[in-house]
This record gives structure tokens, C-alpha cells and sequence, in this order.
């Protein structure tokens, strides 16, 4: 008796026959495609016809799976061995070279163990004394022995050999290729890493860095500059890559998102060749890694999204365009995108721990992402830092409305200019006093940044003709100068669409200025949100007595729809909303803000939601060791 299977497909005129017949010895399979035109039924191609013997069919299939699953077992044993286990004799190199430079203090010990070095680079981590010695940015492939391993040589020596160490030393590697970059990214990171180090004494950081033109004295003075953060740099490793430039989007001109999924995976695997950790920790979002991750290291992958690099929306953007079915490219796109984000999805099967900054992050990642459970941290936003004494009566700060940002495109300077420029285009003569100075502060990561500001200068002074007075443009300043201004600002100014978070705006409400925002993604759901001061809560809806700040929508929005985003005012138009508010109304608006963020996006919030997630990764750290038999 036999089993017939007959499945037909009809798109765009085609039709595609797919017909199995399975009996006791002959599986056969035939596809055959056609298509319709005016009346007549024309086949494409010839019938497809494959016979095979039902035991053959089944031996092949067990036969391919039993090596699918010895290939995976060799792997999973094999990489994993190559990038821990260290030559043999290595302890003895290690203390020769050492016993050799204790005769002469000018020499400095320096080992190369040619494509082994990363192994045993690991290794002397975790019996060194002072581990943040251990980088590569001064020897490259080569291993200088740290100071303080030489001044104990015997007892550093004898903590080579695992047996013999009296504690359990676990490397987090957190893979952030633009670690000096200085925004709210690399706030996020340091706070992990400061709050990591926190936890135990024996938890050692590995910083992944393309940052080549920066010392690793550079890259923590900018930390405690930029950020206010104080870190115990001999348990810091830098380790410097060479390949960066792989996940630059100006390296592939095209096919720009495959390029640089391409780029992170090559990134990722010259870390883990250069120092394999024991946690992987992507803090700057690079899933297509995931997966080699946990092939070549089988180690835990935490994950901290600040946003999805595809998301349902740009899909459903793209399908509703007019000409989507009728243009070749659009289409082209859209099954570019679509393959993308089936990739996307797959990689996320691999992360064992999820962490997203926004509810807006969180329910794309939900989507994208099924298996991974992730769960809110809000980003580290010093809200106690930063919040002052409650005026009472009167509101003393100065007139002027700060935009917190770095110099990149995205953050829609131009657009903030060109409102402000119709903004005092469109108000009378007398209520010039009234308006507020513009204040732009912000990072700059290298010349195209530098230049940039160059640009919104001469657009703001030269082609808008605003006035010197009214504008004012401050890079890359100390964090203390930032606080003064934060403290003595009235309005804080954030353009960006789809602002997945805002840190930004976090700072502004917590200072105490009225945020003036636009209506989407993070200051949308959950920072300028309306806020019951007397019941200390969230509420549904927004009026005067629990307003947070203002918002505003811009034709120039990728998704801006005017019958759907009428409620919302423009941003010239919310200039002239806010001159008009009086001291009362500053006072209440920026008083229900402070309450709103002070607790919800404290570095405390950050330090006891980070460590609660973290509290499960040593049982899994422990569970993948065992997996690769190196315990």
C-alpha cells in the first residue's frame, strides 16, 4: 500500500506541481513548474524526476544526520580545546623567561607562543596576580609578564596549574568594538563593567576594541571624564583588533547590512582567537557572531540591545510604499530584508541571556527573538547625580534650551536648526526676549564628526541667518562642564526618530529642564510619560496635571502620516508653546518628571537589575564547561 502526496503552488501566474509517491520499496518524486498565458499552459524547464528505494532514502537520511552530529560533538570538543588549552611546556617557557629577567630588571620578559598565544594569554589571566597587564596593545601577538607576577614568580608559577588556585576566576570578554566612542552606548558598557567588577572580586573584564589610535590609559581617563565612572583597571584586559573596519558601513557601499553581518562574524572570531572569555558579552548589538560564538567557544552569550538591526516595522514600511508591487527594486528589498530577518531570528536562538534597554526594543526583540525571554534594563542614567533641590517659587534657570547628542546625522541637528530658524521667523518683535538660546553639546568620534559640526554652524549663521547669540556649539567637554549645564538649562531638546531609548532625555528630566521631545520609541513609552505625583504612578493618558514635557512630529519622519500624527505639534510650533509657560506651570511640569525618573533609571536601578540577570550565567558558565569537558 502506498502514500500519494500532491502539492500544487500558484504566484504570479505560475504554477509549480510537486508530487511524492512513497510505496514499500520506491520513493519518487516529481516537480514540474508551468505557467499561463493568454489561454494556453506553458512548461518551464523539464519534469524533475528522482527515484529512490525507500531503505536507501532512510539510510542516506540516518547516515546525514549521524554526521551532522558527530561534525557538531568534534567542534564543540575541538575549537573550544584550541582556544583554552595551552601548548604543552608553556609553564616552563613562562618561568624560564622569567628566572631569566630576574638577572637583568632592564629586560622585559616577553613570550610568543605563535597561534597558541591567546590560550596561554588565558591562562596567565587567571593565575595573574594583576590580570589588566595582560592586553595586547603594546606586543601585539607577543605576552609581556606582568609586574606583579614577576615579583611572585614562585606563587604566580604555581597558580598556572588550575588544581592549584584557591578561587574561580571568570572572564567576562564584552565585545564593543567602539568602546571609546563616548555615548550612550559606552555608558552602558562601562556601568556593566563597573557593576561586574562590583559583584567579585575574582570577575576579570576583557575589552574587545578596534579603537587602535587609543592607549587603554586613554580609553578609562575618557570613562571617568565622559561618565563619572571609576574602574579597577588591574582587572581590565584591552585587547585590540585589527579587523574593525569590517563593520564600518562605509566598507560596503552595498549589500551594506550582509557586509557588515559578514564583518562581525570575521570581528568576533579574531577576539575569541586573541583571548577566549568565559561569558560573551555583545553590548553594541552584533547577532550575526552569535552562533560562531557558540560553536568555536561554547560559552554563555549575554546580549544587550539597544535597538534591532531589522524590525517588523521596516518591513511593513517597505510593503506599504506605493509602487512596492510594481517596482523590481522594492521587491528586490523587501526579499533582501525578509531573508535577513529570518537570519536575524536564527541567530537569536543561540543567546542564552537577553537584555534590552526600552519597551520598545523589548517588544521587537519578543517578535524577532521567541525562545530568548528578554527582559528590560534600563540604561544607567546617573539620575541621582544629577537631580538637584526643588525650586519652590520661582523658576531661576537661564533661557536656554540644551540638545544633548553626538554629532551624527541621525540626531537631526539640521532639523532642530531649520524649526528654531522658522520659529523666530514666524514670532513678533516683542517676544524676542522671550526665546531661548540653543545650546548644542556633544562627542565627536573623528574628522567626519568635526566637520559635521563645521557644517551646522554655516547653516545655522550663514544660510538660516539665526543670530550668534541664539546658538552655541561645545564638543566633546568635561562631565563636570556638562553638569553645569544640565543644572542651569530650562528645556532639553531630543530630534531623533525612533530614539530607541534617550539617555539623553533621561539627564534632561532628572536635571530638572522640560523636555521637548519627539513622539516615538523610548521618550515616547517610557521616559516622558504622564506621571500622578500624588499617587506616585504611571498613567494612561496624558493633560495639563501630569504632564512630563512636550512633543512633536516632523513631515521629514520616515513613517509620518498626517491624518494619524495630527495630535502632535511641530517643533517650531512647540517653541511657541513653551515661551508662553509660566513659572508655575515650568516648576510642576519639570517637578513630576524628576519623580517619574529618579528611581526608574538610577545607576542603582541599573546595578540590581544587571546583576539579577546575571545571577544565573555562573550555572550555565559551569554547564558549558562541562559540555567541553575542560573541568
Amino acid at each position: 500500500m502506498g502514500v500519494k502526496l500532491i502539492t500544487k503552488i500558484r504566484s504570479r501566474g505560475w504554477f509549480l506541481s510537486v508530487r511524492i509517491v512513497h510505496n514499500e520499496t520506491r520513493l519518487t518524486i516529481d516537480v514540474s513548474a508551468r505557467r499561463r498565458r493568454k489561454g494556453w499552459l506553458v512548461t518551464r524547464g523539464k519534469q524533475s524526476k528522482m527515484q529512490l528505494s525507500a531503505s536507501t532514502f532512510f539510510v542516506t537520511a540516518i547516515v546525514i544526520v549521524s554526521y551532522s552530529i558527530v561534525f557538531q560533538k568534534v567542534v564543540f570538543r575541538i575549537l573550544p580545546q584550541f582556544l583554552t588549552t595551552p601548548p604543552s611546556r608553556w609553564r616552563k617557557r613562562v618561568n624560564d623567561a622569567l628566572i631569566r629577567g630576574s638577572s637583568d630588571h632592564t629586560k622585559t620578559p616577553v613570550l610568543d607562543f605563535g597561534w597558541k598565544t591567546g590560550s596561554v594569554r588565558r591562562n596567565m589571566i587567571l593565575a595573574s596576580f594583576s590580570p589588566g597587564a595582560y592586553g595586547n596593545k603594546r606586543f601585539g601577538s607577543g605576552i609581556n609578564v606582568g609586574v606583579a607576577d614577576r615579583k611572585e614568580r614562585k606563587e604566580f608559577v604555581n597558580r598556572m596549574v588550575p588544581g592549584m588556585r584557591s578561587y574561580k576566576r571568570t572572564i567576562f570578554g564584552f565585545f564593543h568594538p567602539y568602546c571609546n566612542a563616548g555615548g550612550g552606548g559606552e555608558k552602558v558598557l562601562w556601568k556593566a563593567v563597573e557593576t561586574t567588577l562590583a559583584k567579585n572580586p575574582q570577575n576579570v573584564i576583557v575589552i574587545y576594541t578596534g579603537d587602535l589610535d587609543a592607549s587603554e590609559e586613554e580609553i578609562t581617563t575618557n570613562v571617568a571624564r565622559r561618565f563619572g565612572y571609576t574602574l579597577d583597571k588591574s582587572r581590565i584586559v584591552f585587547i585590540y583588533l585589527k579587523t574593525r573596519h569590517l563593520v564600518d558601513a562605509k566598507t560596503w557601499p552595498r549589500l551594506t547590512l550582509l557586509g557588515q553581518a559578514f564583518g562581525s562574524v570575521v570581528l568576533a572570531l579574531e577576539a575569541l582567537y586573541r583571548l577566549c572569555p568565559d561569558v560573551w558579552c555583545d553590548t553594541m548589538g552584533y547577532p550575526f557572531a552569535y552562533p560562531f560564538v557558540h560553536w568555536c567557544a561554547h560559552i554563555p552569550v549575554v546580549t544587550y540591545t539597544h535597538y534591532p538591526i531589522i524590525s517588523s516595522d521596516m518591513l511593513q514600511k517597505l510593503r506599504l510604499s506605493p509602487k512596492f508591487t510594481s517596482s523590481i527594486k522594492l521587491l528586490s528589498k523587501y526579499c533582501y530584508w525578509r531573508v535577513f530577518m529570518l537570519l536575524y531570528t536564527f541567530c537569536g536562538s543561540y543567546v542564552d541571556l537577553a537584555m534590552t534597554n526600552s519597551s520598545w526594543t523589548n517588544n521587537h526583540i519578543k517578535q524577532i527573538w521567541p525562545k530568548s525571554s528578554p527582559h528590560i534594563v534600563y540604561p544607567p542614567c546617573s539620575t541621582e547625580k544629577l537631580v538637584f533641590e526643588n525650586q519652590v517659587n520661582t523658576w531661576s534657570r537661564k533661557n536656554q534650551a540644551l540638545v544633548l547628542a553626538q554629532f551624527r546625522p541621525e540626531k537631526r541637528h539640521e532639523l532642530i536648526l531649520t524649526s528654531f530658524s522658522s520659529f523666530l521667523l514666524s514670532i513678533s518683535p516683542k517676544k524676542l526676549a522671550d526665546v531661548p538660546k540653543l545650546v548644542f553639546i556633544g562627542s565627536t568620534r573623528g574628522e567626519q564628526d568635526r566637520l559635521y559640526v563645521e557644517h551646522l554652524k554655516h547653516l545655522a549663521f550663514d544660510e538660516l541667518g539665526i543670530p550668534e547669540k541664539l546658538v552655541e556649539f561645545i564638543t566633546d567637554c568635561e562631565y563636570d562642564v556638562l553638569k553645569n549645564y544640565l543644572r542651569e538649562s530650562s528645556y532639553g531638546i531630543n530630534a531623533m526618530w525612533n530614539e530607541h531609548f534617550g539617555i539623553a532625555v533621561v539627564e534632561y528630566v532628572a536635571s530638572g529642564l522640560i523636555p521637548i521631545v519627539h513622539a516615538s520609541a523610548g521618550p515616547l513609552l517610557d521616559i516622558v510619560v504622564p506621571w500622578n505625583s500624588d499617587k506616585g504612578i504611571q498613567e494612561n493618558s496624558e493633560n495639563a496635571s501630569n504632564r512630563t514635557g512636550f512633543f512633536f512630529k516632523d513631515a521629514s519622519d520616515p513613517d509620518y502620516r498626517k491624518d494619524m500624527d495630527k495630535k502632535y505639534s511641530t517643533l517650531d510650533s512647540t517653541f511657541a508653546t513653551i515661551v508662553d509657560l509660566s513659572d508655575t506651570e515650568k516648576i510642576n511640569i519639570s517637578n513630576r518628571g524628576k519623580q517619574c525618573v529618579l528611581d526608574k533609571f538610577s545607576d542603582i536601578n541599573f546595578d540590581r537589575t544587571w546583576n539579577e540577570n546575571l545571577a544565573n550565567i555562573e550555572t550555565l558558565e559551569i554547564k558549558y564547561a562541562e559540555g567541553r569537558h575542560d573541568i
